[in-house]
């Protein structure tokens, strides 16, 4: 067997040689493409991207988070000074607090109260140029209290009969 191999490659060098001579170029053994490698470098390239891809978006996340940590915790650091601000408001407003500093500046309650009664234009007129109802129980007109400040005016001028 290595006999034959031996002439075919002798054959193949005169062969060679012939062509050569005649002036044409000689046979080249073309080893074929590597299609396989280049598909598998390619697809490497891919995944590594990808996976890089996957790692930056995932540390953005952590940044993001660790933001969103840090606003949460500055809220719950607000609402605790909020509350302790309510509490220290609620002291100062305490109605024996108040007595108190009323009295250490010599004030002392009254004895009697006395109510004193408004004409209902000024009242009206007061209404129209500031633009608020008073509330609640400052008002003592009946049905007229939820009408509108300028309704209000209209219905005192109609009773003191100067209707515009």
């Amino acid at each position: 067997m290595a006999v034959a191999l031996r002439h075919d490659a002798a054959r193949a060098e005169r062969r060679q040689a012939v062509l050569e001579r005649a002036g044409r170029a000689p046979f080249v053994v073309v080893t074929p493409r590597r299609r396989v490698a280049w598909f598998a470098i390619t697809l490497s390239v891919l995944v590594s991207t990808a996976m890089l891809g996957a790692v930056l978006l995932h540390t953005r996340i952590a940044e993001r988070q660790r933001h969103i940590d840090t606003l949460e915790q500055g809220v719950r650091d607000a609402y605790a000074q909020f509350d302790v601000l309510r509490a220290s408001r609620a002291e100062l407003r305490a109605p024996t607090r108040v007595a108190t500093g009323a009295a250490a500046l010599g004030m002392v309650p009254g004895s009697e109260s006395r109510f004193v009664d408004v004409d209902p234009m000024t009242l009206a007129i007061a209404i129209a140029t500031s633009g608020r109802v008073p509330a609640g129980d400052a008002i003592v007109v009946g049905s007229t209290d939820r009408l509108e400040p300028l309704q209000q005016f209209q219905l005192v001028k109609q009773v003191a009969a100067e209707a515009p």
